[in-house]
């Protein structure tokens, strides 16, 4: 593509090509849709070292399942352009999609899957350990560190629900109040299995 608008136009530009936005132009390529997924290869789930609870693919690292998902869209005749939509505007009949590096295409349609971008608290050390010993979910990474003594964060009120689920996996949770509003709760039975340790101020400690 040129820095210029195209003229050949597609039935629907996908902005975001991680698994959302794969499985959305699997569906429309297979009905004979002519479709283009835009993507600037920055999944959030990046960091982990594999997807979890995804039937027939569990365990199987991020980049991998994308790249799967890439050749099957491509099967069907799906194309795809490395880059970020910097701007979307609507022309007469569709929309005109403006990438980071001043090219732009047109499309009739647009289906926007960029996903999130996870905002981590500001604490040394915590973002180089993301994906890996950080961890958000205890549905995509409890099974991993059951068993295991777990520490969770509060930076906001759901803290509290978080350590609760945490305390299904298991039994050495203590709930870091850090700066989060978080109040455990004053009833024992409200811990399903038994108190939980808390511990009151910043995390890290300050000196």
């Amino acid at each position: 593509m040129s820095g210029s608008v195209v003229e050949e136009r597609y039935d629907v530009v996908v902005v975001g090509g991680g698994a959302a936005g794969l499985s959305g132009a699997l569906a429309l390529v297979r009905s004979r849709r002519r479709v283009l997924v835009i993507d600037a290869g920055s999944p959030r789930n990046a960091p982990a070292g594999h997807v979890h609870n995804f039937l027939t693919r569990d365990g199987t690292p991020p980049g991998d399942l994308l790249a799967l998902g890439r050749a099957e869209v491509a099967g069907y005749g799906g194309e795809f352009v490395d880059g970020a939509v910097a701007a979307a505007s609507r022309d007469d009949d569709g929309f005109v999609v403006t990438l980071a590096d001043g090219r732009e295409v047109r499309a009739r349609r647009l289906l926007v899957t960029s996903g999130l971008v996870d905002e981590l608290p500001d604490v040394p050390g915590l973002a180089e350990r993301w994906g890996r010993d950080v961890l958000h979910c205890p549905y995509c990474h409890g099974w991993e560190v059951r068993d295991q003594p777990i520490g969770v964060l509060a930076t906001g009120a759901l803290a509290v629900h978080q350590a609760l689920m945490f305390r299904q996996l298991s039994a050495d949770v203590t709930l870091l109040l850090h700066t989060g509003a978080a109040r455990p709760p004053t009833r024992r039975s409200s811990w399903r299995h038994g108190a939980s340790p808390s511990w009151r101020g910043r995390w890290p400690q300050s000196r």
